[in-house]
């Protein structure tokens, strides 16, 4: 008997695509911080059934970019200054450390993952390409945690970002920054390539610590447009 032209979609792979989805939705500002998502309306969107949809609400929840409502349903999290400060104080400790065990640790072949990710920041920061610029970005962060070879500091880090990235449109409409966190990166990258990893930690902590500070500013001021990123 012929196998048929497709397989049957499993369910946890509609989990996860509707989990991408949905965090993807979130972190580009199309459900804005605080709006109200009934799991009727996006299982319809989604043209999936409502247990999936259930099961990566749940999922989001728990990386910190939803939250549920008193009286039942869920909403895109709205992050206080308060709360805003202690992530950023969290990715500064760890974002230090990994930087330090990365110039203790990294291979050449971080080192060259890492220059790679420099010259995507630099080409996108040359056309002025912020949205490209940031995949790039996270790319350089991802990998000193990975060259870090600390694997519960690799989950800890990732589950930071995730809740985080609600920031990185300040960030990205902040003038110059993009120019300033080039400077950043690259004496970061220096520094673990030269097997320094008190000066890595030190600027990898003082990278994050700028970012806070545009951030946290941008909040008092009530500049977030309640849709943002980190």
């Amino acid at each position: 008997m012929p196998s048929p032209p497709v397989a049957p979609l499993r369910r946890r792979r509609l989990v996860d695509d509707a989990t991408q989805t949905l965090r993807d939705a979130i972190l580009d500002g199309r459900f804005t911080a605080g709006a109200r998502l009934r799991q009727t309306d996006l299982a319809d969107q989604l043209a999936i059934s409502r247990t999936p949809v259930r099961e990566a609400l749940g999922r989001l929840q728990h990386e910190g970019l939803v939250e549920l409502l008193p009286g039942g349903g869920v909403r895109v999290a709205v992050l206080a200054l308060e709360e805003a400060a202690e992530l950023y104080d969290l990715r500064e400790v760890l974002d230090g450390l990994a930087a330090r065990l990365a110039a203790q640790r990294a291979a050449p072949a971080s080192f060259a993952r890492l220059e790679k990710s420099l010259d995507r920041m630099a080409q996108c920061l040359a056309r002025n390409d912020a949205n490209q610029w940031f995949g790039a970005h996270v790319a350089f962060h991802e990998e000193i945690f990975r060259a870090s070879g600390n694997a519960r500091l690799i989950a800890l880090s990732a589950m930071v970002r995730l809740s985080i990235q609600r920031f990185h449109p300040v960030l990205l409409r902040t003038p110059h920054r993009l120019a300033d966190a080039d400077r950043e990166h690259r004496g970061i990258h220096a520094a673990i390539v030269a097997g320094d990893g008190e000066r890595a930690e030190l600027l990898a902590r003082a990278h994050i610590a700028s970012a806070k500070e545009i951030v946290v500013k941008a909040i008092a001021q009530g500049g977030t447009d309640g849709a943002v990123q980190a």
